[in-house]
């Protein structure tokens, strides 16, 4: 897998406007409403339970989005919906990693079990690593975000293992690190210099507020290269 991170941007943006990226923004947007549907019943759950004077309870019944299920539902639904969006993303990278944007038959079907198991495993370890790396300075972070960029790809498009894909990440992240750190800079101040606005213009903790974020975030994951 050859690095070129400019071809990579730009192909990026290209791709989401193509019918299968549309598609994605559709399938990715509908799964990170109902995961913070979820997530907010909870939250409204777990605050109900609390003893809050009446004016914070109030309050706390605002929570946008909320579902009107039991803590229970709301948990299950959250755990379904952050293993649907897992599967949708291993197809995503699939789809985008081929010539042709199309969605086929086997970019959800080839061994989806064995590589949805592996991507699971994969953010847990990524995520893990990285936040220790955070933890200790920013600098260790942001050099392992960097490294373990690509894990994900490998595991979805070559099926490979964890520990295959992140070997493989960290060698192709070799010698081109600090123009992938620019690419996550560059993708991320354009993403705030966006979001930033909005947040100021729409009312805090709204559910149009709440909608936009959404949406952005949704366009920012299918475009990612």
């Amino acid at each position: 897998m050859t690095l070129r991170i400019g071809r990579a941007l730009t192909n990026g943006v290209t791709k989401t406007f193509s019918k299968a990226g549309l598609t994605f923004v559709l399938l990715f947007g509908l799964a990170q409403f109902a995961f913070i549907a979820a997530i907010n019943t909870l939250v409204e759950a777990f605050l109900a339970g609390l003893d809050l004077p009446a004016g914070a309870t109030e309050a706390s019944a605002s929570t946008p989005l909320s579902l009107p299920v039991s803590a229970t539902v709301a948990g299950v639904l959250a755990l379904v919906v952050l293993l649907a969006l897992q599967a949708v993303n291993v197809v995503l990278i699939r789809v985008m990693a081929a010539d042709r944007q199309v969605i086929t038959r086997e970019t959800y079907t080839r061994r989806m079990s064995w590589v949805l198991l592996n991507s699971i495993v994969a953010s847990v370890v990524v995520g893990l690593l990285t936040m220790i790396g955070f933890v200790l300075l920013v600098i260790p972070g942001l050099f392992v975000l960097v490294s373990l960029l690509f894990a994900a790809v490998y595991i979805a498009d070559r099926d490979e293992n964890v520990l295959d894909a992140i070997r493989d990440s960290w060698g192709l992240a070799s010698g081109n690190r600090w123009r992938l750190l620019g690419l996550v800079l560059v993708v991320f101040v354009g993403f705030f210099a966006v979001s930033f606005p909005l947040d100021f213009l729409l009312p805090t903790g709204s559910t149009l507020s709440l909608v936009a974020s959404t949406v952005l975030n949704t366009v920012l994951v299918v475009s990612w290269p």
